[in-house]
């Protein structure tokens, strides 16, 4: 698609002109069973003025509008379904620099919204619709952190006395709430990157830069710690000197539900990006990891498909669809904590990874393309050597393309993500 991409609509926030945002507005209120929607945004400094123009446009044409201020994403799909909204837009560039913004949409149930919907939208952007209705609808404020602060701690009831929890919450969404939630449990709780003036999100902190936290919790009383990425529907957790991603809390849950019975079909939904330790460790505790494209969306479609309840991505993207249908890095982190007072999950995680190098060509729109119409390209990354697992993609959120490759040693997996690269950028740059 040429507007939508892994996840919603994303671009640096001065691509996002007046025009553009009316387009994405209209296409939004042409679905036809477009009403009532709610919308939300992380703390960026563009957020207030995509906003404006959004609600503004869809009230114009008919679509009554709530605004719920600056909240997290899976609080935003929560409150879509909690309102009975038809969508639920999100305002946020996720784990990106401040200087991007994205638009990301939710169904009524609160689950990322369907390919067919995205195309839909796509198309009336293409088309440019000009007006569609000639009713005006409503815009009012709603304060939703506190329904899902109380839907979490009634739903869990969890009793965190006594645990001493550090988080960094990126300088994003989750900075206000995550913290509060923590604290209702009895547990003590030390935040990092609390600003929410929107001109320092993510920078060197939260779920992409882990090492931060890391680095906080040495020579500190602490029993676990969490990050989060600047719309909060990613986290990863730092423990006794480890960092812990999507992949490792999702097998020590899983092994978990199965005690009791509550993993359905045994089974954990990942990524192609799931390193091969991680699906030798699930082999080993019975667990049958299903793999799928990158994307939550991916996984959730997966999950739904044929009924698990536990998916996601090593980025800390996870989805325990007994609560909540999308990436919630809040909901994951709870039932972690609580999880980690039975056993700490250093102890329970014995997935021993195989070594894996990442590097990417950073390029445009135009290398992209060749990068997907290229036979030659294909035929060379479908002969790769037995010995290697490679994924090489497009980026869905960032104009790169990204290479990944695991082999039994670093030296061999750095050598052949080189040889990748240069193979790669002799075609498309």
């Amino acid at each position: 698609m040429k507007h939508f991409g892994t996840d919603g609509i994303r671009c640096k926030a001065d691509e996002f002109t007046e025009e553009y945002l009316r387009k994405i507005a209209l296409g939004i209120a042409y679905l036809s069973d477009c009403r009532k929607v709610v919308i939300g945004r992380d703390p960026r400094v563009s957020g207030k003025r995509i906003e404006k123009t959004i609600s503004k446009v869809l009230s114009e044409n008919g679509v009554e509008v709530l605004l719920a201020g600056m909240i997290p994403t899976p609080c935003l799909a929560f409150l879509t379904a909690l309102y009975r909204c038809d969508y639920g837009i999100m305002l946020s560039a996720s784990h990106n620099p401040p200087e991007y913004n994205g638009i990301k949409l939710f169904a009524s149930d609160g689950s990322k919204v369907s390919k067919a919907t995205e195309q839909a939208v796509e198309d009336s952007i293409e088309r440019g619709i000009m007006l569609l209705r000639y009713l005006k609808a409503p815009v009012s404020e709603i304060d939703g952190k506190e329904h899902y602060i109380k839907y979490l701690l009634d739903r869990i009831k969890p009793d965190l006395k006594g645990q001493k929890i550090l988080l960094d919450t990126a300088n994003g969404a989750t900075s206000e709430i995550a913290k509060e939630l923590f604290s209702r449990t009895g547990a003590d709780v030390v935040a990092f990157n609390t600003e929410t003036d929107g001109v320092n999100i993510n920078c060197g902190c939260g779920a992409t830069v882990p090492k931060f936290l890391l680095e906080k919790c040495q020579g500190r009383d602490y029993d676990i710690a969490f990050t989060y990425d600047g719309d909060g529907d990613r986290v990863m957790c730092v423990q006794d000197g480890k960092i812990f991603n999507g992949d490792h809390l999702m097998y020590v849950h899983c092994k978990d539900m199965m005690t009791r019975g509550e993993l359905v079909e045994n089974t954990m939904v990942g990524t192609v990006m799931s390193n091969l330790g991680t699906e030798k460790a699930c082999k080993a505790a019975g667990i049958n990891l299903v793999r799928t494209a990158v994307g939550d969306k991916c996984v959730y479609r997966e999950m739904v498909k044929k009924g698990y309840n536990v998916g996601g991505e090593e980025s800390g993207h996870m989805i325990f669809s007994d609560y909540l249908k999308t990436g919630d890095g809040i909901l994951a982190s709870l039932l972690t904590a609580c999880l980690n007072t039975k056993k700490r999950v250093s102890e329970a995680d014995d997935i021993v990874e195989c070594p894996s190098v990442s590097d990417c060509i950073i390029c445009d729109k135009e290398a992209i393309a060749k990068f997907n119409a290229s036979e030659e390209i294909r035929k060379f990354l479908s002969s790769v050597p037995s010995e290697y697992r490679i994924v090489v993609r497009p980026s869905g959120t960032e104009p790169k393309i990204r290479i990944l490759v695991e082999a039994e040693q670093t030296e061999k997996a750095s050598a052949f993500a080189s040889e990748i690269k240069k193979y790669i950028e002799e075609r498309v740059l």
